[in-house]
């Protein structure tokens, strides 16, 4: 196994062979183990998420997935589709129009696509939302508002073929992806259904 950052790497795609190429190496991956981190995606990884598709070389989650993962309004499209339960949310594509959107404090607002809990902030009360508002003008990217849940644990689940796993953790403060102080994996089966839990 190597390792490559996927900010630092670039793809190439020869005569159906794909190779990843940064300053330490040039690698013909037999299969790719792609984990998204706190980084903004943009052109170069969804191109080379297309590289990758077009070679045939196993990638886990498939390019596919992850195309649309790494958009926060794509993946939701796709839930919707499949009749999966979304939180209500609403977007403004721009800043702007952020102040029509706002909910019952408090409220949680996500700007960009940023993964790893940045670009996220928990609003409490008008004051907050309305130094939120001035820095938000900045951002060049979407903004989705949704209800704050104050939740108990967040439900990871792992699907590989048949296989399944599922963990429980819990964060530090009110964001259940950052600073994890407690995790436990779990059986699939008796994970409770989430009703604000």
């Amino acid at each position: 196994m190597v390792q490559k950052k996927v900010q630092n790497t670039s793809w190439v795609l020869k005569e159906g062979e794909l190779f990843a190429v940064d300053e330490q190496s040039v690698e013909k991956p037999d299969g790719i183990l792609w984990r998204v981190g706190a980084i903004k995606p943009g052109l170069q990884q969804i191109n080379a998420l297309n590289a990758i598709d077009l070679s045939g070389v196993p990638c886990l989650n498939s390019a596919q997935s992850l195309k649309i993962g790494y958009d926060r309004l794509s993946m939701l499209n796709a839930l919707k589709k499949c009749g999966l339960p979304l939180i209500p949310f609403n977007v403004a594509t721009k800043s702007t129009f952020i102040k029509n959107i706002g909910l019952d404090f408090p409220f949680v607002v996500k700007a960009g696509n940023f993964h790893g809990g940045y670009g996220k902030v928990l609003v409490k009360d008008a004051r907050q939302w309305q130094d939120i508002q001035d820095l938000l003008f900045i951002s060049n990217d979407y903004i989705t508002v949704e209800p704050f849940i104050d939740y108990k644990y967040d439900l990871r689940y792992l699907a590989i073929g048949e296989r399944v796993w599922a963990m429980s953790r819990k964060g530090k403060f009110w964001k259940a992806n950052v600073a994890t102080k407690a995790f436990k994996q779990i059986p699939p089966q008796a994970t409770p259904v989430a009703q604000g839990k």
